[in-house]
């Protein structure tokens, strides 16, 4: 009796069957198409009491025409909106050049007046310009009542009391005497 198919026809079936059958897999997994809805990372740090944001490039890139900054809380309203579209002032390229929370650059206009920020409050913060950059924190208050950056909880609608900034975490001085 014959088969319908050979030893070889049938391995090169079994292995298209076994391909097809990974791929998908894959496309209806979830966890594997995700996007994080921004091009490169910004960065907070606290400055004179208030978060300051900027992108980490080389300081020699030209200022971008149309460059704007907002702060908006997660699933939530903007709390303050710059635009600068005269590329004359610097992109805040550097924790030297950071823009502080409700301040705005010279030559930009602000579209959304700074509301007060919240404790506990998941926040994200996004330079537009030809790229979009984004940093989220929160904010919370040590001991002394010092204005700390801290992390996201993984679902994005609340904070944990991680320290966002290694140079926000407390000594080993303050760990050991604090409270």
């Amino acid at each position: 009796m014959k088969t319908p198919f050979s030893h070889k026809q049938f391995s090169s079936a079994f292995q298209l069957s076994l391909g097809l059958l990974a791929i998908s897999i894959g496309f209806s997994n979830p966890s594997f198409a995700t996007s994080k809805g921004y091009d490169a990372p910004a960065q907070v740090i606290r400055k004179d009491g208030v978060p300051c944001f900027f992108v980490a490039k080389p300081d020699n890139t030209p200022a971008p025409i149309g460059q704007s900054l907002s702060v908006e809380i997660n699933r939530g309203p903007t709390t303050w909106h710059i635009y600068e579209n005269s590329g004359v002032e610097p992109f805040p390229a550097s924790a030297a050049q950071c823009i502080k929370y409700g301040t705005a650059w010279t030559t930009g206009k602000v579209l959304t007046k700074p509301a007060p920020l919240e404790i506990g409050v998941p926040y994200y913060a996004d330079f537009g310009t030809e790229h979009l950059f984004r940093v989220t924190f929160c904010l919370a208050k040590n001991a002394g009542g010092e204005l700390l950056l801290t992390k996201w909880a993984e679902d994005g609608n609340h904070c944990t009391n991680q320290i966002l900034n290694e140079a926000d975490k407390p000594s080993v001085w303050q760990r050991m005497f604090s409270k």
